[in-house]
């Protein structure tokens, strides 16, 4: 007689790519699930932000945290890079490339186009992302993961990407620097957001 068959365990947010998963499965200002978040940058912060107790905290403490380490736009994770890597090559995240038009004004971290009928000011082309979960593999394991939170914590996640993914990238990257100076010594872009 052979074996029954087993189903598989369920999936649980127990490692960051989970956290980066269901992060991403979440809802944002949109109101919608799977809310993209546009730009490493920001991806990066908010990831960052959400280890560091400003989201749900038990959301995070069952989740093994992302290393971060300064670097020239505050804090980094070179696993975290890697991880979007393997989950695009899985078919499980999206990357779409953004090509915006900025002032050339010499801030460097401005994310929307420049004004085209104002002739006054020079622009300058900037390459960005755009990441999401794929429509059906994506979004079904975000869904399995987002199932296994409790309600607060669906909450807490929820108000927390709607707050920090609608901020503009000059505001969150002020907020991160004010608030975690320790990881920005190796910024290259503090003088731009006026920190020195």
């Amino acid at each position: 007689m052979g074996e029954p068959d087993r189903q598989p365990d369920p999936l649980r947010v127990e490692n960051p790519m989970d956290l980066l998963l269901v992060l991403l499965y979440a809802r944002g200002k949109s109101a919608k699930d799977a809310e993209p978040i546009e730009g490493i940058t920001r991806l990066q912060k908010l990831l960052f932000l959400l280890q560091q107790d400003i989201g749900p905290k038990q959301l995070v403490k069952e989740a093994e945290p992302y290393q971060y380490k300064p670097f020239k736009m505050g804090p980094y994770s070179e696993q975290l890079r890697r991880d979007l890597e393997e989950l695009e090559s899985a078919g499980i995240v999206v990357t779409e490339r953004l090509d915006y038009w900025l002032p050339d004004d010499g801030d460097g971290v401005s994310e929307k186009g420049a004004d085209f009928d104002s002739p006054t000011r020079e622009t300058k082309r900037v390459e960005s992302y755009r990441f999401s979960l794929s429509p059906d593999l994506g979004q079904q394991i975000g869904k399995e993961l987002w199932d296994t939170l409790v309600p607060k914590a669906r909450e807490e996640l929820a108000d927390f990407k709607a707050f920090f993914n609608s901020l503009s990238l000059r505001q969150l990257l002020i907020f991160t620097y004010e608030k975690y100076p320790q990881y920005t010594e190796a910024s290259t872009i503090k003088k731009q957001l006026g920190l020195f």
